[in-house]
């Protein structure tokens, strides 16, 4: 499995978040190609190589002419910005500027569930709801751009797990668009719940709030995983500080060995889920699709639709979804909202995931991404189908004959990755 590791020595911020990963090998250009399908404009990214204490990094700032003002806002210097007088969005209003990218559904899925997260933190220390939380710094347009660039960059790299150590948390104030704060900040305190978190005796704030919902939303909080690691890459931030001010991120491949152990030693907890049902039988059956997508947008890990008989013989479907505890309520959300449902179920569940990774294989008609399933019966490989369409309509091919020539070479070359 492919795995991004953040030593967060230092901390975490949106910004340098987005550093270490494009300082581990991604190119700035794509990544701001990709972020340009958002429909917010005036951005544009500002690279520099630096030291800090002697370590090079890429300091990588959001810059947003009439945004910026003429302070980077965090006081030890993990860029985000200080907004004044600019009007705020709330989530709703967020959502519809990641969804009008179009990204892919994992990308905007993970997007989504970052700004969910910051959301609900928000709402639990005003004493509001997600939905009338107004997003002050973080709703701006360099913070839009941190979190859906995460997302981008993540899927870019081919990340399929990503894993981070403790938390460090300064003391002393700061100051927010409600006021002086302590730090960390009370959202960065919320979302860092039931996270290691351990304190240094420095008046900073290490970790920012979009950095804390990046990590927390997507990160698993332990000891580095065995791996071997192919990328390293350093975010730096702004200030100075007795140690480097950067965050260090490794990508690699988990072995084998560690892969099977964690499987074998995972807690429950690490695979529960939540499985989510709706009986409906009124509904324009158009709809489903773009039920089906939103339902995959808030965070869905799978969505079904079971054909059944009710009462009187009528014809009906029971919708079904899975999702992780955090986001169940973002998925119910959306069956209740855009179906003709009044009700639904739901119930905790446990799932065994088998190991898995991604590798690109050369065949005859060119590269394609494989996925390889661990299983006890041996190594599965499945060819991506987005890879053989894409082949197939830049050929004048036939589908069927694409995903049959290319099947018969990625079998070749599992063979010969197992003899060697």
């Amino acid at each position: 499995m492919r795995i991004a590791y953040f030593d967060c020595f230092a901390g975490a911020s949106g910004n340098m978040i987005l550093g270490s990963l494009v300082d581990a090998g991604l190119p700035l250009e794509t990544l701001q190609r990709e972020l340009e399908r958002l429909p917010v404009s005036g951005w544009s990214f500002q690279s520099e190589r630096v030291r800090k204490r002697g370590l090079a990094a890429l300091y990588l700032d959001i810059v947003v002419p009439g945004e910026d003002g003429h302070s980077h806002g965090e006081h030890h210097g993990h860029v985000e910005h200080k907004h004044e007088g600019l009007a705020h969005r709330r989530l709703d209003d967020i959502l519809k500027i990641l969804r009008a990218a179009k990204f892919g559904r994992s990308v905007e899925a993970t997007a989504e569930k970052i700004y969910r997260a910051l959301a609900k933190a928000e709402a639990h220390i005003h004493g509001s709801s997600a939905e009338e939380v107004v997003f002050h710094e973080v709703g701006q347009v360099d913070a839009i751009i941190d979190i859906a660039g995460a997302a981008l960059a993540l899927d870019l790299l081919n990340v399929e797990a990503v894993y981070a150590s403790a938390m460090p948390c300064g003391t002393g104030s700061i100051e927010s668009a409600h006021g002086t704060m302590p730090s960390p900040a009370p959202a960065t305190l919320e979302l860092l719940r039931g996270v290691p978190t351990y304190q240094r005796d420095l008046a900073a704030e290490f970790v920012t709030p979009t950095g804390a919902a990046i990590l927390t939303s997507l990160a698993s909080f332990e000891a580095r995983p065995a791996m071997t690691i192919e990328k390293i890459g350093y975010g730096s931030g702004r200030s100075d500080f007795p140690f480097p001010n950067v965050l260090r991120v490794l990508i690699g491949e988990t072995s084998d060995a560690a892969g099977v152990d964690r499987i074998v030693r995972a807690s429950p907890a690490s695979n529960a889920i939540v499985q989510l049902e709706a009986n409906i039988d009124d509904m324009n059956p158009q709809l489903y699709e773009f039920v089906i997508e939103g339902l995959f947008a808030s965070g869905a890990l799978d969505v079904w639709m079971t054909p059944v008989i009710m009462k009187k013989g009528r014809p009906a479907i029971v919708l079904s979804a899975l999702a992780t505890p955090e986001l169940a309520d973002a998925v119910a959300a959306v069956i209740l909202a855009e179906t003709s449902t009044i009700g639904l179920r739901r119930w905790p569940a446990q799932r065994d995931v088998l190991l898995r990774r991604i590798e690109v294989v050369e065949t005859r008609l060119g590269p394609v991404h494989v996925k390889l399933v661990e299983t006890p019966g041996g190594v599965r490989a499945r060819p991506e189908y987005d890879d053989c369409r894409k082949i197939a309509e830049k050929r004048q091919m036939p589908l069927v004959a694409v995903m049959r020539d290319v099947e018969r070479d990625v079998a070749d070359w599992l063979r010969l990755q197992e003899r060697t």
